[in-house]
């Protein structure tokens, strides 16, 4: 367990490991299942909120964090098994795959932000969805029968709150300049939507990987989101290999996404 730099990262080491200082060693005091153990990291990487660069964990803090650990069913042996049966199977083809270049966000996307009333000053109830910048249901905290004022197919960045906390809006929707709304720029509006939505999963996927930088007191600016730089691959067209994002996207996020 990380207790400085990526605060909260925990991970299962099942072979033997060199580590430094700034790591916190957890070693169990009767033996554990695998399953038992990823349960174990998976509830700490749960409390990282309640860390930063200025307060790490120490074994103090730690000691104090209470772990459920449920009896499974499932096996990490079969699931991992079964993970990897399926990648083979749907990443069919890299020989199209000729360069991997990194492109600006602003590159691909357009960066936008409104103002909006807050929630104590609108009638919650309806079935627009307003979202704010909670890491929790998709960033909607309530709905309301307000005109929503931003449409969907877009993916909604926190710039204050859980910073970083990215989710895919599928409909229209309200939030305030809390929020960086991305849509992708108009030369990729002519892909299928199943493209659109993957390239934006994968967009999402990234910028969510550049959360350790940021927390409540060192807040994500439009300038610093518009310069992270997102990684492609390049097919024989030298354009971005949609295809391979897609599938890329399925073994990464679920089985199957319906469109």
């Amino acid at each position: 367990v990380p207790g400085y730099g990526t605060i909260g990262q925990a991970f299962v080491q099942t072979r033997p490991c060199a580590v430094d200082d700034h790591l916190l060693i957890l070693i169990p005091k009767r033996r554990m299942s695998i399953e038992e153990l990823y349960q174990i990291a998976y509830q700490i990487r749960g409390t990282k909120w309640k860390y930063r660069y200025g307060r790490g964990i120490t074994p103090e803090r730690l000691k104090t964090q209470k772990i459920v650990l449920c009896n499974i069913s499932k096996q990490y042996s079969n699931y991992i098994e079964n993970r990897q049966y399926t990648v083979i199977n749907k990443i069919d083809s890299l020989k199209n795959i000729t360069k991997l270049v990194f492109f600006p966000l602003s590159k691909i996307v357009d960066i936008r932000k409104k103002t909006a009333l807050p929630q104590n000053a609108i009638n919650l109830e309806g079935n627009i969805p307003y979202v704010t910048t909670t890491s929790k249901d998709n960033g909607v905290s309530n709905f309301t029968d307000e005109i929503a004022n931003f449409q969907g197919n877009c993916l909604t960045v926190a710039m204050n709150g859980s910073v970083c906390s990215v989710f895919y809006q599928a409909i229209e929707f309200i939030t305030s300049g809390d929020n960086a709304v991305l849509y992708l720029k108009n030369h990729y509006h002519n892909l299928s939507k199943k493209s659109q939505i993957s390239l934006l999963l994968y967009i999402g996927s990234i910028i969510k990987n550049k959360k350790w930088r940021y927390n409540y007191y060192r807040k994500l600016s439009k300038t610093k989101l518009s310069e992270i730089n997102i990684p492609v691959l390049l097919n024989e067209k030298q354009e971005i290999d949609v295809k391979f994002i897609e599938n890329l996207v399925k073994n990464i996020f679920i089985d199957e996404i319906n469109f």
